[in-house]
């Protein structure tokens, strides 16, 4: 037994001395193994083409199998199976599977292997050819044996799935990108669909990224197209939309080159409750009617005060609502109102911000927004400067809707109301059904108002709410 255990180890130690002296005449070449060395050899798989599909990723692929290496002696062998592109030559393969303790084959399931051949850099849906082999080692230092090389077809699956984009005078204008954007959903490979309104007469484009470049599809990409829409003929042979103003279910094929067209109602979502100004039925009232933005996903820039309120699917109670445990992801500043239908409870600083609720995701976001202004202007109280320049006056935002500041009023001058730091739109005496008597319609072009009691400082307080302006 100790003659057999020498004859052993000296046979490794030659073994090593071999690979060594190879070794150190180039680093960059693989050992060489002694004759006695029988390599392994990777045996025909049970087929020469394999078609993935992610209904059948949990199942088993392929038990791909070898016959072991022979190293002259016993030895705790690590096989690797490999792969790569056809064209590739294993300078940087991707490993299947790696097993040890005498095993000779490994299992590969579908999804894993198609993880593998995405990473290769294969396309899906697309048949391209691959090489196998597998490699054998004793130890990093020592050794390295590699099998023979077999060759099969695979075709892998797509795993995510990237929206296109519309962009057009026809949706929301030519730019800027991504907010005029219309983000066109996949629900699986190369298809896709959303709802949009479309404006009668007028083209767009889709784009396969949030840019103008490097690829579009324009008319003549599609080979089917609803009568819905014609070719622009506008020098980039756009798609112009020719049907009725509204909204639709637009459903893009990449592969077949089609698109359908579907009239649908508009998606509607409204808030209400006292979080939002009023227990109002949803499409009347104080309810806030959100923007849709792509289906299940709508935005509102809303004034909120402490109170509680719920998303309603429709103009009215019913069917559908939302309450807060619908969702998953709700911001800090609403809470479980933990009334009888537990509604979410605004508890944060009354004020406008925008909300956006996503339904497919269950979330609730809401972002700060600026404090709205309004600005006076006009001889009456110092001169008709452009709003917000010159003696023009800010007012004082105390809360949605509702200003104030003191000026130094002029007899017998004019001035107007302005929502923005521009001549329009405005606010003139007409629209306001309430008027405190020191001011008097002035009846000229404008119908400003006109200053008509004692020239000097006075506190002024508008609502654009109740339509009311008062002095204090």
């Amino acid at each position: 037994m100790k003659i057999v255990k020498v004859a052993r180890i000296f046979s490794l130690l030659a073994l090593m001395a071999t690979l060594f002296m190879t070794s150190c005449k180039d680093d960059a070449v693989k050992p060489t193994l002694k004759s006695s060395v029988t390599a392994n050899d990777l045996l025909a798989p049970t087929a020469t083409a394999y078609v993935l599909t992610v209904e059948n990723a949990s199942n088993t692929l392929e038990t791909f199998k070898w016959t072991a290496t022979n190293f002259g002696f016993n030895a705790a062998v690590t096989y690797k199976l490999q792969i790569d592109k056809s064209t590739g030559d294993f300078t940087s393969p991707i490993e299947l599977a790696s097993v040890s303790n005498g095993k000779l084959e490994a299992a590969i399931k579908v999804s894993d292997m198609n993880e593998k051949l995405l990473g290769l850099g294969l396309n899906p849906e697309e048949a391209a050819s691959i090489k196998l082999r597998v490699t054998s080692t004793i130890s990093d230092k020592i050794a390295t044996v590699i099998s023979s090389v077999k060759t099969i077809t695979v075709t892998p699956y797509a795993t995510s799935f990237p929206p296109i984009y519309g962009m057009g005078a026809a949706l929301n204008g030519w730019g800027p990108w991504p907010d005029a954007a219309v983000e066109v959903q996949s629900p699986s490979f190369k298809k896709y669909e959303t709802i949009a309104k479309f404006t009668n007469g007028q083209a767009f484009r889709f784009f396969a990224q949030a840019d103008w470049g490097p690829v579009s599809y324009n008319y003549p990409f599609f080979t089917s197209v609803s009568s819905l829409f014609e070719n622009a003929n506008d020098g980039d042979s756009n798609l112009k939309f020719i049907g009725t103003t509204g909204f639709y279910k637009v459903e893009v094929d990449l592969k077949a080159k089609t698109v359908l067209m579907t009239a649908v109602d508009e998606p509607v979502m409204y808030m209400t409750g006292a979080g939002t100004g009023g227990w109002d039925k949803p499409g009347t009232g104080a309810s806030v009617k959100m923007t849709f933005v792509k289906p299940g996903v709508f935005v509102a820039d809303a004034n909120f005060v402490v109170g509680a309120f719920r998303f309603f699917a429709q103009a009215d109670w019913g069917p559908t609502s939302y309450n807060y445990p619908y969702f998953t992801t709700v911001d800090a500043k609403f809470e479980n109102a933990n009334d009888g239908d537990k509604n979410l409870q605004f508890k944060g600083s009354p004020g406008p911000y925008k909300i956006t609720v996503d339904i497919n995701k269950k979330t609730v976001v809401v972002g700060d927004l600026p404090k709205p202004v309004l600005y006076m202007t006009g001889a009456g109280i110092g001169g008709w400067d452009k709003p917000g320049t010159g003696v023009s006056i800010n007012m004082t935002y105390i809360s949605a809707g509702v200003y104030e500041a003191t000026a130094n009023f002029v007899n017998n001058e004019t001035f107007r109301f302005f929502p923005q730091a521009d001549w329009s739109p405005s606010y003139n005496f007409t629209y306001f059904t309430t008027v405190d008597p020191l001011f008097v319609n002035a009846n000229d072009d404008d119908t400003n108002f006109r200053y008509v009691g004692v020239s000097g400082s006075k506190t002024i307080n508008v609502n654009l709410n109740t339509k009311v302006v008062s002095v204090k």
